[in-house]
């Protein structure tokens, strides 16, 4: 108030009366650089009463906000699941259709004595790759030898129908075995060492 005071000492007095409209001239003029008119004030406080009420309608809806995020991270994560899950089926299908190409009677089985399909390699494609020597150790191991096919049976020379591999642990037979290393040494040790045998 202290420019109302400095206006009012600089007011000229003329035969002792008080220049009223030329004081109020001048308030007019310095009163709004150092006060606010009354309805500015109140948009103002409009304004305010707006400003707060939205930011409180926006915690409000950024709590909503947060769980709307949270949900969507679950989502993320149930659908990233869904894909490894895709992928590992695919990858398993695609192992399994080698292994039997490879001649593996029980794929899943052997899938499983390896530990997982996270033992096999599969290119980007997710097509396995070196099935063959991964599957090595297995073919050569005489108690997997059931999981494999076993090769063509033995032929006769003199003809007649193939015999079933007398060595083999489903279709031994020593009389066969005896007969097949007298008339035939060379395919007797071919499928001896078909079964698992040495001789």
């Amino acid at each position: 108030m202290e420019w109302l005071k400095e206006l009012l000492e600089k007011a000229k007095i003329t035969d002792g009366k008080l220049n009223v409209d030329e004081v109020m001239e001048a308030a007019k003029k310095e009163f709004p650089k150092h006060a606010v008119p009354k309805n500015v004030f109140n948009d103002k406080c409009e304004e305010l009463k707006t400003a707060n009420a939205t930011i409180t309608t926006l915690k409000k809806e950024n709590g909503d906000n947060e769980e709307l995020q949270n949900k969507i991270k679950d989502y993320e994560a149930e659908i990233g699941n869904l894909k490894t899950a895709a992928i590992n089926a695919t990858k398993q299908y695609a192992l399994k259709e080698q292994l039997t190409k490879s001649g593996v009677l029980d794929p899943d089985y052997l899938i499983y004595k390896a530990g997982g399909i996270d033992k096999f390699t599969f290119d980007k494609d997710n097509n396995p790759i070196g099935v063959d020597e991964s599957i090595k150790a297995y073919r050569e191991d005489k108690t997997m030898a059931h999981l494999f096919k076993q090769k063509a049976g033995y032929e006769p020379s003199k003809g007649g129908s193939p015999t079933k591999n007398p060595f083999a642990k489903e279709t031994f037979n020593l009389t066969e075995q005896g007969k097949m290393l007298k008339e035939n040494p060379a395919q007797a040790k071919e499928l001896a060492a078909a079964a698992g045998v040495t001789i």
